[in-house]
């Protein structure tokens, strides 16, 4: 899977280009998080608009992401549709994960 990273001050914005997060996605998406915390960027907003798809690999790259970003920063999931906001409500991770409505917002929650 590709990404798009945008340094915006002390905020990185990942935006996978999609459209699933599975399986196949999410170790590089654990990757991406990693290498952006040993490079001292620990806020980070993960943008899903191109995502339509979360399966439990995904949802558990998600979790990775927040465990490795939390003790130094934040991560924020924004940008989320429908169809995997719903998942995250299933799964009750929408209390684990603060979500945005959109990239410049995510910023806020800080």
């Amino acid at each position: 899977m590709e990404f798009d990273l945008d340094q915006q001050d002390q905020w990185t914005i990942v935006r996978p280009q999609g459209p699933r997060i599975d399986a196949a996605a999410a170790p590089a998406l654990k990757g991406v998080v990693v290498d952006l915390a040993n490079q001292g960027r620990f806020h980070v907003a993960i943008d899903l608009s191109r995502i339509d798809f979360v399966d439990s690999s995904g949802l558990g790259a998600l979790i990775n992401a927040h465990k490795t970003l939390e003790a130094k920063g934040r991560l924020v999931l924004c940008a989320v549709p429908a169809k995997v906001l719903s998942l995250l409500k299933l799964t009750r991770l929408d209390r684990v994960f603060r979500i945005a409505a959109d990239a410049a917002s995510a910023r806020t929650l800080a």
